[in-house]
């Protein structure tokens, strides 16, 4: 039997786990739009008070059925002597083109889907703009998305959007009649919390009768969570959602090879791990976990744009636990 399924997140997170849930059920991916890099700032510029395309874009290309428009979405132009242009997606300028045509981000990001032959929803978790903003704990507040992941800060308190911004009536109406929901993975400040920010998000999630499962980060990240060890990143979603929200979080306790360590301390990243006494820890406070082994065996390299990379889940591993709560 076919079941509700809605994915909260951004990127190549969301895109990993709607690729973990069989195409047999209904999929809805809610995504961040508060991104301000490079391409995606000039492209809001151009869309005036349009919220970020780039999330949106990556995901509707990762679950595009027609493959030409999904290439012309991900397409970034290399023109160094055009500097407004020198890595601009493609992607995000027609989503712009689209916005500035009928007004209204959600219906620009509807007729993507249709462009694209997409077989997931993709919604904005709003169609209103707003920026991405952080308080640190020394008092300094950082805004835009660039800005609360810079390096070389104090830890972040807490995030906040700039506008009270309300979350997308579609989107919010999907979560509250899932059978599951999947938060992440991703970026945990910029895409997690980003996500989960706009009023209504976290009120559905209180209120929907779905599964809701976490899928925790395999490593730390520059500039947002390097100060945080794996029971902190739990312990902070957990507090942030809300008490007795989250049913399931998902721990990688696979280690990574010796290559892939060297690599991870070159970009100053770390794998996340756990110790036994942690673990009971969370077990005392009613946190339930599966720890298992969940990071690909034999990963491949990706392009990023301006981004580090991680270690990816295994979609295989993911879909095996998917599967439990969809049968």
């Amino acid at each position: 039997m076919a079941k509700r399924v809605v994915v909260l997140g951004g990127g190549g997170g969301a895109a990993l786990s709607l690729a973990a849930i069989d195409d047999a059920h209904q999929r809805t991916a809610v995504i961040a739009v508060t991104d301000t890099g490079r391409s995606t700032g000039v492209a809001r510029q151009l869309g005036g008070d349009m919220p970020a395309p780039g999330d949106i874009r990556a995901t509707i290309a990762a679950t595009a059925a027609n493959q030409t428009v999904a290439r012309l979405l991900q397409h970034r132009f290399v023109r160094p002597g055009v500097r407004e242009l020198d890595g601009m997606a493609l992607g995000n300028l027609m989503i712009a083109a689209l916005y500035r045509e009928t007004g209204d981000f959600a219906v620009a990001v509807q007729q993507m889907n249709r462009l694209a032959e997409t077989n997931v929803a993709v919604l904005p978790v709003t169609a209103q703009q707003t920026q991405l903003m952080a308080t640190l704990v020394d008092g300094h507040v950082c805004v835009g998305e660039v800005a609360v992941r810079e390096p070389n800060k104090p830890a972040i308190a807490q995030c906040a959007l700039t506008e009270d911004v309300a979350a997308l009536p579609d989107a919010v109406s999907a979560i509250l009649q899932a059978d599951v929901v999947v938060i992440g993975p991703g970026s945990f400040y910029t895409t997690l919390h980003a996500v989960l920010l706009p009023k209504g998000i976290r009120e559905a999630l209180h209120q929907t009768a779905a599964h809701v499962i976490f899928v925790m980060n395999t490593t730390s990240q520059t500039g947002q969570t390097e100060h945080l060890r794996l029971i902190d990143h739990i312990r902070v979603m957990h507090e942030f959602v809300g008490p007795g929200v989250i049913d399931l979080t998902l721990v990688n306790t696979a280690a990574v090879s010796d290559t892939q360590a060297e690599q991870l301390s070159r970009e100053g990243l770390h794998q996340l791990t756990t110790t036994p006494a942690e673990q009971q820890q969370l077990a005392d406070a009613g946190i339930r976990c599966h720890y298992g082994a969940l990071i690909e065996r034999a990963p491949s390299a990706r392009a990023l744009w301006n981004k580090q990379d991680t270690v990816r889940h295994d979609r295989i591993a993911l879909q095996q636990i998917f599967r439990q709560f969809l049968a």
